[in-house]
This record gives structure tokens, C-alpha cells and sequence, in this order.
């Protein structure tokens, strides 16, 4: 997956929406976009997102036991950093959160710790999303249905759909670290019972049961998971008899990921540059979402860091309609789309 992870250069921006990398470049080279350097805000980005993932697990708590339920507007700050945590885990993917590999990836680890994802797993996902995008099984936006099923199997698809966007893409992420405690014959089944048989997907399930039963991946997946075990019996204990207002922080965490998740891809057609779309957002929720409004620009330089993808955006503008963000979120409840909206692009309502 080197074509997804960077090998940064002498490259930086002074701000974090606006990159000063090639002010004095009349037409900038995509090598510079490429394999720019980690933006200078990273680490106050990382601190802010930590202390936040520490409040949560560790500090609400002792402030719910000893000042009481006025600590619980504290909370806001917390999930409204959600879309950023999860931004810094992505940098951390790509090599662009931390300029030393090393530290790039345990960097990545520790985030990816507080919101209780698996790391290995996310990482080798998302680069696997980024090499096979809406591949067949990577169109969960998309029934496969005839038109003329039973009402039965079309609410069960409906309902299914509605609670992967609620919740049920990061629980399952949750608990993918199992998979490491699996014999590792029963892998290629397992690839086929999770991923589907669409014979364009083979080269799909043979990475992935290559990634699950690497003897070192394996290692590292229970690892984590282990730790991260721990860590919730540590939050558990830490709020006592306000342990559920942890449980909801957390899930309410994980539903905003599930959301989130296949949000640019939504009715996206294979025709569709980088089978990605734009969207429109005001300029304060840009830094909270770190420029992934601009999830196009982000698939067409997928090694570009986060702050100058405004930039590649204004180089390269994109064709088509642009919405807002608020409103593809609340889009991809319409439900799953059928099977043919993939041969036609589907143009939305401004």
C-alpha cells in the first residue's frame, strides 16, 4: 500500500486552514502536494485531542464523583472533537501526523486507544479502501436487491443500513480484534462470510486473510485490544455510579465515526472522480473535521496532508455540485440505493 503512505519533505504551512507551501510557485508541482510535510499544528492538535480522550475516560469521572452532574456539560468539547481525534488517527495512516515514522505510528496508536479502535485494523482497512474504493465490498450504500423482492428482505436490508450508520460500523470495529484469536484456517471462510463472494473482491479477501494471519499483525491486534480491555475497567472504576455516562460518551463517539465513515462515498458512481465527493462547510468546522469536506481532494492525494488540501482544492477545483456537509450527512438516511445508480452519476439537489 505505498502509494497511500507518505515520505514527507521540507515542506510546511503556518496555518492550519491556509498553507503558505507554494505562495511563491505559480503553478505547483503535485509532487509538493504528495509528500508535503506534516503540518506545525499537529502536536498542539495531538495535545488537545489527548487531554480531551483523558477527560472522557479518566477526568469527567472524578469530577461527576466529587462535584456532581454539572461536570456533564463538559462533554460537549469532548464529542465535538470526535471528527479531529479521528482526523489525527488518519494523518497517522498516511505517515503525515508525525514526521519520524516511529513516532508517526505510536502516535497513531495512542489516539487510536482513546476513541477504542483497533489501529492495525483501522490502518490496514483504510488503506484497503483506498486501493479497492467501491469495490463490492466497500458499497454499503448500495442494495443489490431485484426491484421486485419481498417488502420483508428490502426492510431487512433498510433496517441493517440504518443501523450500520448508528453505531453498528464502529461496533463491529470494536470487536474485529478477535479476529487475531481465530484459527487461521478458518480465515478464507471468514473472509467470505464478512467481505462476500463477488469475484472482484478476490484479490480483496486474499489480503485480508494474508493481514490476519500474520504472525506479528497478530501479535500486535491482541496487544491492543488487551490494553484497551484494561483501560475500560480502569474508566469503569474511575466513574463508579456514573459509569454510564461513560458508556454513552463512548458509543456516542462511535456512532459519529459510524456516520461519518462512508459519508463522501454516498451514491457515489464508478465514473465519479476518485469515487469521492466534495462538500461545502463553514470555516470553523473545517479545522474540527481537519479539511475532510474535501474528501475528493483527499482521494487523489491520498499523502497530502490535511492542511493544504484547501489549496489543491483551489488549484483544481472540482466539477459538479457541491453541498454542504450538514446536508450529505443527513442525505445517506435516505437508505441504500439500488445497484444502478453505480453506472449513472447521481447529481443531488443543492
Amino acid at each position: 500500500m505505498e502509494n497511500v503512505v507518505a515520505r514527507p519533505v521540507e515542506i510546511d504551512a503556518a496555518t492550519p486552514c491556509v498553507s503558505a507551501t507554494v505562495e511563491s510557485v505559480a503553478t505547483p508541482s503535485p509532487a509538493l502536494w504528495r509528500h508535503a510535510r506534516p503540518s506545525r499544528w499537529n502536536p498542539v492538535l495531538i495535545g488537545v485531542t489527548t487531554l480531551a480522550g483523558f477527560w472522557q475516560w479518566l477526568g469527567l469521572g472524578w469530577a461527576l464523583r466529587h462535584g456532581g452532574e454539572m461536570a456533564l456539560l463538559t462533554l460537549l468539547p469532548v464529542l465535538l472533537l470526535t471528527p479531529m481525534h479521528w482526523g489525527l488517527i488518519h494523518e497517522s495512516i498516511h505517515g503525515q501526523l508525525r514526521l519520524k515514522p516511529r513516532a508517526n505510528e505510536r502516535t497513531g496508536r495512542s489516539l487510536s486507544l482513546l476513541l477504542g479502535l483497533p489501529f492495525e485494523i483501522m490502518r490496514f482497512g483504510h488503506l484497503m479502501h483506498h486501493r479497492f474504493t467501491r469495490h463490492p465490498y466497500d458499497r454499503p450504500d448500495i442494495s443489490t436487491l431485484p426491484a421486485d423482492a419481498p417488502f420483508v428482505a428490502r426492510a431487512r436490508r433498510w433496517l441493517g443500513y440504518q443501523s450500520r450508520l448508528l453505531g453498528g460500523m464502529w461496533f463491529t470495529e470494536l470487536f474485529a480484534p478477535l479476529i487475531a484469536w481465530l484459527p487461521v484456517k478458518r480465515l478464507p471462510s471468514l473472509a467470505v462470510s464478512a467481505l462476500g463472494a463477488d469475484p472482484q473482491d478476490d484479490d480483496v479477501r486474499r489480503r485480508v486473510v494474508m493481514f490476519a494471519s500474520d504472525p506479528v499483525r497478530r501479535r500486535r491486534i491482541r496487544r491492543d485490544f488487551l490494553v484497551m480491555l484494561l483501560a475500560l475497567g480502569v474508566a469503569v472504576w474511575a466513574y463508579g455510579p456514573w459509569w454510564p455516562v461513560f458508556a454513552v460518551t463512548f458509543v456516542a463517539r462511535g456512532i459519529w465515526l459510524s456516520i461519518a465513515d462512508n459519508l463522501p462515498h454516498y451514491g457515489v458512481a464508478m465514473d465519479e472522480p476518485a469515487r469521492s465527493r466534495n462538500f461545502r462547510s463553514p470555516a470553523w468546522a473545517r479545522l474540527l473535521v481537519l479539511n475532510h469536506h474535501l474528501h475528493r481532494v483527499h482521494h487523489q492525494y491520498p499523502t497530502a496532508p490535511w492542511h493544504l488540501l484547501p489549496e489543491i482544492d483551489a488549484a483544481q477545483p472540482s466539477s459538479g455540485p457541491v453541498i454542504p456537509y450538514w446536508q450529505a450527512i443527513l442525505r445517506q438516511f435516505r437508505g441504500p440505493l439500488p445497484a444502478s445508480s453505480l453506472t449513472t452519476t447521481v447529481q443531488f439537489a443543492q
